[in-house]
C-alpha cells in the first residue's frame, strides 16, 4: 500500500525530514512549507484530498493545527524531542564547548519529561530550568525567560526548539543551541504514520450497512394506503440519492425497511449529518418518523446484524438520533447539532394556541423555520420557499400570503430581482424568539 504524508514546517525543518523519508519507498512525502504559522489553514486545505497523514516539524505547528481543528489527532504527529534528539544535543554541547555543563534552560520539554529521562540514566546531578510550551507564548517571551535565567546565573546554556528564540539569544551573546529532531526521532514518526495509514485503509474496507426504518409505517398504511405510497416514494428517492453518494447498493427489505450496503470509508461526518437532517425533514414535511442505524462488521452478515440491533433500539417520538453499532456492546448515539433543530412540539402547540392554524399551515410554518435555520436565512422570499419545498413560485407565494394574513410572518423588505421586474417581498417571522430562541 502506498501512503502519502504531508510534511509541514519551515523550509529548514521540512528539508531535514524529507532526507530521512527517502528511506521509505512505500511513502511519498509532500512538502508544505510556510514562513508564518498562520499560513497553515490554507496549506492544509490544499493538501486535504492528497494526504493520508500529516507530519509536523514540531510541537508548535502540530498544536496550532489541532487547536484550530485543521487536522484530527489520529491523522497527525510530530518528531519527539525528549530522546535521541535531547541526548544528541547534550553531547554536541559538551563536545563543542570542550567542558562539562551542569545547568541548562530548555523549552518545549516539560519538567516531568526531563526528570524521567535523567533519572533513567542516573544523571540527576544535571540541573534543568524548563520553560513549558504554550501556543500563546511569543518567541520574544520565551527568549526573555532564557535570558533572565542565564543572567541570574541559574543556567549556563540555553537550549531552544524555536528558530526565532535561537536567533534572539544569539544576538544577546548568550550561549544557545537549537534542539531539532534526530534522525531516529523522524524515522520513528514516519513509521508511525505509515502504520496508521495502513490501519485506516483496512478499517475503511470494513463492511457497513445503513438501515433505515419508517417507525410509523404500519400506522400510515392503515390510515391511508395512497398517502403511504407517496411517503414511501419520497423516502426511497432520498435514500437512492444517498446511496449514489456512498457508491453503495440499495435494497428494499419490506414496507418501511431499507438497507444501503457500502464500506466504512464512504461514511464521513457529512453523510452522518445528512442522515440526521433527513430524519428531521421527513418528520416535518411528510409526517413520517424515520430512524437510521449504521452497522459495521468484517463481513456483510456481521454489519447487517449490527444494523438490525441498532434499529431495535430506536423509539418513536424522541429527538432524531443516529445509532452507530461497532459491536452489540459498542453503540454510539449521535444527535443533530442543536443549532439546526427545532422543538417542533412546543412550536406546534404555541402556533395552534395563538393562531388556531390548520395542520397543513402548521406544517408549512415548521418547514420554513427548519430551512430558515438550516441555511441561516432569517429573511426569506417566495423564491427561497419554492426551492425549499421543491414547488412553484406561485404556490410559495400562496403559502406566504396565508401565513402573512395569520400574522405569523411579515414583510421585512423588498428586493429587485431584475431591472424591469416587479420587486419581491422579503419576509421574516413576527416572533423570531419562538423559532430560534432568545438572543443571548
Amino acid at each position: 500500500m502506498f501512503v502519502t504524508i504531508g510534511v509541514v514546517g519551515p523550509s529548514e525543518s521540512v528539508d531535514k525530514i524529507l532526507k530521512v523519508a527517502e528511506e521509505f519507498p512505500s511513502a511519498r512525502c509532500l512538502p508544505f512549507i510556510y514562513e508564518d504559522v498562520k499560513e497553515l489553514p490554507n496549506l492544509i486545505k490544499q493538501g486535504q484530498l492528497l494526504v493520508d497523514q500529516w507530519l509536523f516539524s514540531g510541537v508548535m505547528n502540530h498544536t496550532y493545527a489541532l487547536k484550530h481543528r485543521l487536522v484530527q489527532p489520529e491523522q497527525a504527529s510530530f518528531p519527539l524531542l525528549h530522546g535521541s534528539s535531547f541526548f544528541g544535543k547534550l553531547l554536541e554541547i559538551q563536545q563543542k564547548e570542550q567542558r562539562i555543563f551542569q545547568s541548562f534552560s530548555i523549552d518545549h520539554i516539560t519538567a516531568e519529561e526531563i526528570q524521567k529521562v535523567l533519572s533513567f540514566y542516573d544523571m540527576d546531578h544535571l540541573h534543568f530550568e524548563t520553560i513549558p510550551f504554550s501556543i500563546d507564548k511569543e518567541p520574544e517571551q520565551i527568549a526573555h525567560i532564557h535570558q533572565v535565567l542565564y543572567e541570574s546565573k541559574k543556567t549556563e546554556v540555553a537550549i531552544t526548539a524555536t528558530r526565532g528564540v535561537y536567533d534572539r539569544l544569539k544576538r544577546q551573546a548568550i550561549p544557545v543551541y537549537r534542539l531539532t529532531p534526530s534522525y531516529f526521532s523522524i524515522k520513528l514518526s514516519i513509521e508511525l504514520l505509515i502504520e496508521r495509514a495502513q490501519v485506516k485503509h483496512y478499517e475503511n474496507l470494513r463492511m457497513a450497512v445503513i438501515a433505515c426504518q419508517a417507525l410509523n409505517a404500519n400506522e400510515n398504511i392503515d390510515a391511508s394506503l395512497f398517502k403511504w405510497k407517496h411517503q414511501d416514494l419520497d423516502l426511497k428517492k432520498s435514500l437512492l440519492t444517498l446511496t449514489e453518494r456512498l457508491n453503495g447498493s440499495f435494497v428494499e427489505v419490506a414496507d418501511g425497511l431499507y438497507y444501503i450496503y457500502t464500506t466504512k470509508g464512504e461514511i464521513d461526518t457529512d453523510i452522518e449529518s445528512s442522515l440526521m437532517n433527513n430524519m428531521a425533514s421527513f418528520r416535518i414535511h411528510n409526517q413520517l418518523e424515520i430512524g437510521f442505524a449504521i452497522g459495521y462488521g468484517q463481513t456483510v452478515l456481521a454489519a447487517e446484524q449490527h444494523a438490525r440491533h441498532g434499529l431495535n433500539q430506536l423509539k418513536m417520538g424522541g429527538d432524531p438520533s443516529l445509532l452507530i453499532v461497532q459491536t452489540k456492546d459498542d453503540i454510539t448515539q449521535k444527535v443533530q447539532n442543536e443549532e439546526h433543530t427545532l422543538n417542533t412540539e412546543a412550536i406546534t402547540s404555541a402556533l395552534q394556541e395563538r393562531y388556531e392554524l390548520k395542520n397543513a399551515n402548521t406544517r408549512d410554518v415548521l418547514r420554513i423555520a427548519l430551512y430558515s435555520r438550516k441555511y441561516n436565512k432569517p429573511h426569506f422570499t417566495a423564491e427561497d420557499v419554492a426551492q425549499w419545498f421543491n414547488s412553484t413560485k406561485r404556490n410559495a407565494r400562496r403559502i406566504l400570503s396565508e401565513l402573512q394574513q395569520d400574522a405569523i410572518i411579515e414583510i421585512h423588505d423588498k428586493t429587485q430581482a431584475a431591472p424591469r421586474g416587479r420587486p419581491s417581498n422579503v419576509y421574516r417571522f413576527t416572533d423570531n424568539d419562538l423559532f430560534f430562541g432568545k438572543e443571548s
